[in-house]
């Protein structure tokens, strides 16, 4: 107590706050520190809802809050956490995010999607990445009244098969040389 009250924290608490982007443990984290379930965790992003003051000892208390993000996808970090599902699905638009998760897929791993797909070569050539989602959404049964291709249909079935393993052993870091 006299360190600090030579530096002016008399009876004061240490506060400290735990941030950090969605589902990468700060409750865990903060549940390991305090020896006992404070802060409720959860296998997916979204557990933590609001802010929540949780006391360690006497003096010192942490801050558990919700994960946080940057605001648009623009950066590829940001993608790569929405094509896993790190971000929830209901705070991006996932038309958006299955067309780019299509599109690395398909220059990077164009045989992983004609095998899961069923599609044949000849449909790959000259294809635009909306056209391969109309070929797919069709051969998956996404059509709603008039046979039209129910998009969003379409893209949860792309991030599901993604997410789930279903379109084989695929890494979206690439080496930049």
């Amino acid at each position: 107590m006299a360190i600090q009250a030579e530096k002016g924290r008399i009876k004061k608490n240490i506060r400290i706050m735990v941030i950090g982007i969605p589902n990468v443990g700060k409750s865990s984290f903060i549940n390991r520190i305090t020896r006992k379930s404070s802060a409720e965790v959860g296998n997916k992003p979204g557990v933590t809802k609001q802010k929540k003051w949780i006391r360690i000892d006497e003096q010192i208390e942490l801050l558990d809050t919700p994960g946080v993000l940057w605001p648009k996808f623009e950066d590829k970090c940001a993608l790569h956490l929405a094509y896993t599902g790190t971000i929830k699905d209901e705070i991006i638009d996932k038309q958006e995010v299955a067309y780019r998760l299509l599109t690395e897929l398909f220059q990077n791993y164009k045989v992983n999607l004609v095998e899961r797909y069923k599609l044949k070569e000849d449909e790959m050539k000259d294809i635009t990445i909306l056209e391969l989602m109309q070929i797919i959404g069709k051969k998956r049964g996404a059509l709603v009244a008039g046979g039209i291709i129910d998009e969003e249909k379409v893209a949860n079935i792309i991030l599901d098969d993604f997410r789930m393993g279903k379109l084989g052993r695929i890494t979206l870091e690439r080496v930049e040389v």
